[in-house]
C-alpha cells in the first residue's frame, strides 16, 4: 500500500491558474469503492493519511487534495513560504465544487482513465467524506450534485448559528477597506479560540486547540506544523461563513437523489454543537430529501473524531458505512468507448 502524490491543474476563465496538490492510496486488492476526503479549515491533506490507509485496507480507493489556500496547493508558478497566506480573491465555494470534481475526474478511476461525467458514470461507488469546513463543502456539493455520489459522510459539521449573518456583515465592512486578499492580524485567533472555553488544559499543555482533540500529541503537532493554522486572507473567512449560512438555507438545496448520509460528531465538539444540534442537523437533512440519515455521536470525543483518542471506532463506522451502502447495480452508462464495470455487491462490516 503506497501513497501517490498527484497534481491537478485548474484553469478558470478570468482566474489565475492553480495547481491542486492531491494524494491517493490504492488497496492491495481489487478496489470496491472510492472515498474522496475533503479536509477542514487551516489544515492539510497529510493529516488524513491514517484514515486513508484504513479505507484502503478495507478495499477502498482513498483520494484527497489540499483545498485552495491550504497545504501545497498554490497558484501556478508561485513559490511562497509555508507561513504566507495564499490569496485567491476570486475564490468561492462554486470553484471549490469544481475543484472536487476535477480531482475526482483525474484520479477517481484506479485504472488511470479520466472520468468524463461522474453523474453519468462512476467506475467505483463514490463516497464523499468531509470534515468541518470540508463537511460544509461536501453538503453543498450534495445540495446541487447529489447524483454524482453514492453516499455522504459528514464529520464535525458546523451547526447553524444566529451570529453568522452579522459576522459576514462585519467582514464585508473590513473587506471594503483592506480587500479580500488582506490578512487581518489576530483574526484566526479571535475566530477559533472561543471554542476552548469549556475545556481545561492539561498541566503539560500550552492551552492551544483544546477543542480539536483529547490527544495532546495531535494538538502539539498541529500547532507546530507551519502548514496548519497558517494566516488566511479575509476572503477565506468570508467564504467559510457563507458556506455555514448557505448549508442551512433550504433554498440552497435541489431535491437530492436517494443517497445515504452518515452524520458523525464528537459529544464534546463545540463546532457541531452537541447532541441537540446534531439531531437538528439530521432532521434538516431528512427534510432536504435524504431518506437515510444516520447520526453517530462519540462519547467524550472532541472536534476531530478521526484524530482523537478512540479514533478506531469512527474509522470502523465510516468504512462500514461505505461497505454496507455499495450500489447493487452499475451506473446506467459507461465512459466513451466501453461499458460500465459492475461494482461488487456490499457486505456487512469492514473487512
Amino acid at each position: 500500500m503506497t501513497i501517490e502524490t498527484l497534481t491537478c491543474e485548474r484553469r478558470d476563465r478570468g482566474h489565475q491558474p492553480w495547481l491542486l496538490s492531491a494524494a491517493r492510496i490504492l488497496p492491495d486488492r481489487a478496489p470496491r469503492f472510492c472515498v474522496q476526503l475533503i479536509h477542514g479549515f487551516s489544515e492539510r491533506k497529510e493529516r488524513w493519511f491514517p484514515l486513508m490507509r484504513f479505507f484502503a485496507a478495507c478495499g477502498g480507493v482513498a483520494l484527497i487534495h489540499d483545498l485552495r489556500g491550504h497545504g501545497a496547493t498554490a497558484p501556478e508558478g508561485e513559490i511562497r513560504r509555508p507561513e504566507d497566506a495564499l490569496a485567491d480573491p476570486g475564490y468561492d465555494y462554486g470553484i471549490l465544487m469544481d475543484d472536487i470534481d476535477t480531482v475526482y475526474a483525474m484520479y477517481g478511476d484506479p485504472s488511470g482513465e479520466a472520468i468524463p461525467d461522474p453523474a453519468a458514470y462512476r467506475p467505483l461507488p463514490r463516497f464523499l467524506l468531509g470534515h468541518s469546513m470540508g463537511a460544509l463543502a461536501a453538503a453543498l456539493y450534495a445540495a446541487r450534485r447529489s447524483f454524482s455520489v453514492d453516499g455522504l459522510i459528514l464529520s464535525g459539521l458546523p451547526h447553524s448559528e444566529p451570529m453568522v449573518s452579522p459576522a459576514l456583515f462585519g467582514l464585508g465592512v473590513m473587506s471594503l477597506f483592506g480587500g479580500d486578499a488582506s490578512v487581518p492580524k489576530g483574526l484566526n485567533r479571535r475566530a477559533f479560540t472561543r471554542f476552548n472555553r469549556t475545556f481545561v488544559p492539561e498541566p503539560e499543555s500550552d492551552g492551544q486547540f483544546l477543542w480539536l482533540t483529547n490527544d495532546l500529541a495531535v494538538r502539539q503537532a498541529f500547532a507546530a506544523d507551519p502548514l496548519c493554522n497558517r494566516p488566511h486572507p479575509l476572503g477565506d473567512y468570508r467564504t467559510l461563513l457563507r458556506m455555514v449560512r448557505d448549508v442551512w438555507r433550504p433554498s440552497t438545496w435541489d431535491k437530492p437523489s436517494d443517497i445515504p448520509v452518515l452524520l458523525m460528531a464528537g459529544e464534546r465538539d463545540p463546532v457541531a454543537g452537541g447532541d441537540a444540534a446534531v439531531i437538528k442537523a439530521g432532521r434538516f437533512l431528512s427534510d432536504m430529501g435524504f431518506s437515510s440519515v444516520d447520526e453517530r455521536m462519540y462519547r467524550d470525543l472532541r472536534h476531530e473524531i478521526f484524530m482523537d483518542e478512540g479514533r478506531q471506532t469512527p474509522f470502523a463506522d465510516a468504512a462500514r458505512f461505505c461497505l454496507t451502502h455499495l450500489p447493487a447495480k452499475a451506473p446506467a452508462s459507461g465512459p466513451p468507448g466501453g461499458p460500465a464495470e459492475k461494482p461488487a455487491s456490499g457486505e456487512d462490516g469492514a473487512s
